[in-house]
């Protein structure tokens, strides 16, 4: 995978072009979030107003005004809907009317609706031409794509999208049902990894930095939880809270933790499903499905959750918690919490956080489908304009101009370039800056500035880690669902039901026992059964 990956990233730079056109936009807000992801690209953005050269998509002329097509193009907004929504759409409407012929509606919906508003559109036949899919629900790429929902793109890519074929690469496999292309993975920093996420300051106040900095065993992380928990200063935070808002704190899709050392941890490919039911090795050393909540290895990581909560460091009020973790860090409330991010997580965290963060690498996980089927793009069904999508789609993933408008915004407006990263402009932050949003949803990722915080190397810190990371030998398999919606939607409910409880340490073994036998009587055995058939059927067609 090394000189692939290294020689589709020169060849997307040197696609990346300048361009130049105008819009128009319904969504706008009023406040603008922190990056939560970072990596960028240190050739790409700092001087692109002053870039020359043309598109490969582009023409000799300008399109006329009769035949720029109109798309809307949706997806999640990262946090508060930013203000400047409308004017950085104008920006970007400047380049791709001139040169791809195509104008553009950003539509930015927040978390906490987007799946229902999706699902309005694709059950009202509301017309719109991309979509980022979620990494679970029914607005993920594996639900709609099973639903129907989503377009076969594979000889619209291949008319024009031949830029992204050659950027994404292998990756495709993830987004290829039965030999069709049903979505375009984002081109990002694909390897995951679990981290404990501390508070430097409180660190630092207990003498416990170097600590914490250098632990390598569960054992020395409930040494600084319980003093923590016994300091006078900060015995009011909660030592451990949820990353999410369904109780979960150990957000361990993919792994399982080592009873005591960082280094007992282990690994296992979900196969691209999303409610953490589905396990198998990785190595492809035994390919048999299993259960995951049913090993050993998960009961011993509800066992240490259990215990850390009856010993006080898990917040009292976990499974109703009402906000991530980063904003129980920014509202005082916690001291540390588990995440899975990518290289950098550092600098976003302090963004998120709005604090300097101490985090420790636990493990990593190999590259797999689900890995990469966590942000799709997709053409919906519904979609009026697919042909100017992938024209569109295209640029995401091959002009340095675009990924950054999308990303940071306008240089100048919204943002200052130094030495090859990108800051807020002086005496502005996350809180005062009309837009900002993230840099890990638009295409190819590899093409942003860095942000401040990241070196102006980091996008060959990046690249070097995904050339070196492991890759799932079941990387593309996808199960067709149709055959088992019924039993995966009563599981899902189960799993609904019992998991925030389970995954926080609140729930006693009874109830984790009650929680397995449900899980049976709701199908769980035929989901295992249609997993185990369909990827039998593919190994046997990979000739494995």
């Amino acid at each position: 995978m090394k000189g692939k990956l290294t020689a589709l990233l020169m060849a997307a730079c040197l696609v990346a072009s300048s361009m130049a056109a105008c819009g128009n936009s319904e969504s706008s807000g009023n406040d603008a979030p922190a990056a939560d992801s970072a990596a960028g690209d240190t050739a790409a953005a700092g001087d692109s107003a002053a870039a020359g050269g043309e598109s490969e998509a582009a023409g000799d002329d300008a399109a006329a005004p009769e035949d720029i097509a109109e798309i809307k193009m949706t997806y999640l907004s990262m946090g508060p809907l930013p203000a400047d929504l409308q004017l950085v759409e104008d920006e970007i409407n400047k380049i791709s009317e001139a040169e791809i012929g195509v104008h553009v509606t950003l539509e930015m919906l927040e978390p906490a609706n987007f799946a229902q508003q999706v699902n309005l559109k694709m059950s009202s036949a509301e017309p719109f031409d991309l979509l980022c899919s979620m990494p679970s629900g029914t607005a993920s790429f594996n639900n709609m794509a099973s639903q129907k929902q989503l377009m076969d793109i594979s000889d619209l890519l291949e008319e024009y999208g031949q830029d992204i074929l050659d950027t994404v690469g292998d990756l495709m496999k993830a987004t290829t049902i039965d030999g069709s292309i049903y979505g375009v993975p984002t081109w990002r920093s694909l390897v995951t990894s679990t981290y404990i996420v501390m508070r430097t300051d409180v660190l630092e106040d207990l003498g416990l930095l170097e600590k914490a900095q250098n632990m390598t065993s569960f054992a020395e992380y409930e040494e600084i939880l319980q003093a923590v928990k016994d300091s006078e200063k900060w015995n009011y935070l909660a030592g451990i809270v949820a990353s999410d808002l369904v109780g979960t704190c150990l957000p361990m899709g993919g792994c399982y933790m080592g009873e005591e050392n960082f280094a007992d941890f282990t690994t296992y490919d979900q196969l691209g499903d999303t409610n953490k039911m589905i396990a198998i090795n990785p190595d492809g050393s035994d390919n048999t499905v299993i259960n995951n909540f049913e090993t050993e290895e998960y009961h011993k990581m509800y066992e240490k959750m259990k215990e850390w909560y009856d010993k006080g460091y898990v917040y009292g009020d976990v499974t109703t918690q009402t906000d991530k973790a980063e904003e129980m860090v920014k509202s005082n409330v916690a001291f540390s919490y588990f995440s899975q991010s990518e290289i950098g997580i550092e600098s976003s965290k302090e963004a998120t956080c709005g604090m300097p963060m101490t985090c420790v690498k636990l493990v990593t996980m190999p590259i797999s489908t689900s890995t990469c089927n966590k942000f799709v793009w997709s053409v919906p069904t519904t979609s009026k304009e697919p042909e100017a999508a992938i024209k569109f789609l295209n640029m995401m993933y091959t002009d340095s101009r675009i990924c950054n408008l999308l990303a940071w915004g306008i240089e100048g407006t919204h943002y200052q370039v130094k030495d090859g990263v990108a800051y807020f402009l002086d005496g502005q932050d996350a809180n005062t800056c009309t837009y900002h949003t993230c840099d890990f949803i638009y295409g190819n990722q590899f093409l942003v500035l860095p942000w401040d915080g990241q070196s102006a190397d980091f996008r060959d810190i990046a690249l070097e880690e995904m050339e070196n990371a492991e890759t799932s030998v079941y990387l593309g398999f996808a199960c067709d669902t149709t055959n088992i919606s019924g039993e995966i939607s009563a599981v899902s409910n189960v799993i609904s039901e019992f998991l925030p409880s389970i995954d926080s340490g609140v729930a006693a073994q009874e109830d984790y026992d009650a929680f397995l036998e449900k899980l049976n009587t709701s199908g769980m055995d035929k989901i295992l059964a249609e997993y185990q058939t369909q990827l039998d059927a593919w190994l046997e067609a990979q000739g494995q």
